[in-house]
């Protein structure tokens, strides 16, 4: 169900800073907000006291993954207006969703954000669980004292997975929120490879 945005917020939406946009971040900021409301109320309906079951099924629900994913099944990389070189990786399709539920706010107001993340999220709830494992949740869960410490080194970001104050992983990433994943993953991929 894409929800066609009036020009002045399409436009707002859908421009990259490279092609001259402002909007898009502060967009993708307050879509998820929103989405993160849809996602509270939603879960409180089907779990109400056992938050630890909620908290974890919001992470994956809300995921850049997961947000990618369905950004991508709705074609709305498509939409966007960009000048230079760019590689849409998860973390931009994403922004690009979150930006989007904001644009459907701004034109038609909540229960619209509401229906449509009705028919586009919740709908493929048990498909997203089953396919967009959240390593990160997983790895507090398990490993209540392990921690990231992460360091910006020029454009990159350093980031090492800390498990009893001992280091385990270390790699370097673009994105901090990508690679927390990305090495919590790996965390996974290497226990997986010892047993």
């Amino acid at each position: 169900m894409k929800v066609e945005l009036k020009p002045e917020t399409k436009d707002r939406v859908f421009r990259h800073n490279s092609a001259g946009g402002k909007f898009l971040r502060m967009f993708a900021f307050i879509g998820d907000g929103i989405i993160d409301i849809y996602l509270r109320q939603k879960l409180f309906q089907v779990y109400f006291d056992d938050l630890k079951s909620a908290s974890i099924e919001r992470s994956i629900l809300a995921s850049t993954r997961a947000l990618a994913y369905i950004s991508r099944q709705l074609n709305l990389d498509k939409e966007l207006i960009f000048l230079s070189d760019i590689k849409f990786s998860d973390y931009l399709l994403a922004t690009i969703f979150e930006a989007y539920c904001c644009g459907i706010y701004l034109d038609y107001g909540l229960n619209k954000v509401f229906e449509f993340l009705e028919q586009e999220l919740w709908s493929r709830r048990k498909f997203l669980i089953e396919n967009f494992p959240d390593f990160i949740s997983r790895l507090k869960q398990e490993y209540p004292n392990s921690k990231f410490k992460i360091e910006r080194v020029g454009n990159m970001y350093k980031i090492e997975l800390y498990i009893d104050e001992e280091l385990i992983l270390e790699i370097m990433h673009k994105n901090k929120d990508e690679g927390k994943y990305e090495i919590a993953k790996m965390f996974y991929l290497k226990k997986l490879n010892h047993l």
